[in-house]
């Protein structure tokens, strides 16, 4: 593929139309746990509020001021973490790394749309931004203690 048609499919109209749904900030408050992490690439960020339901995620609100992957991964994870315990999240977010690296992955209902995320593969610059919002869910999960969120 030529570098005009892999940038086409990876800034693909449903990534787009991701990231369009994250960029108007949702602060949850009160939040058990805010975490910022930023990528040191591109300079991206993302701050996630994380509220706690037992040993699961309840809710999580958002800020973004992140490029347009970093805003579509975001989105992912708002819509789907939430019901998740923090070893959920973090084998997500190695199956995601496993994608990114060029392995064939198959995502779990209802994670199936990082898939779009195979596009990125010839784009490692940008890998950093696609992973910061599990890498706030994981420092969340560190802050509270929870096992099985190293990534």
């Amino acid at each position: 593929m030529s570098a005009d048609a892999d940038l086409a499919a990876l800034y693909q109209r449903g990534l787009r139309d991701l990231a369009a749904g994250v960029r108007n900030d949702r602060r949850l408050v009160p939040a058990d746990a805010s975490i910022t992490r930023t990528s040191r690439t591109c300079g991206s960020t993302v701050t996630l509020d994380v509220q706690w339901r037992g040993n699961a995620i309840g809710a999580i609100g958002w800020r973004t001021r992140a490029c347009t992957l970093g805003m579509a991964s975001t989105a992912i994870v708002v819509r789907h973490a939430a019901g998740e315990t923090c070893a959920g999240v973090g084998e997500i977010a190695g199956l995601l790394r496993r994608l990114l690296a060029g392995e064939a992955v198959t995502f779990p209902e209802p994670w199936r749309d990082l898939a779009m995320f195979e596009a990125a593969r010839a784009f490692p610059s940008r890998f950093g931004s696609i992973l910061l919002p599990f890498e706030a869910v994981a420092g969340a999960c560190a802050e509270r203690g929870q096992p099985g969120t190293a990534l």
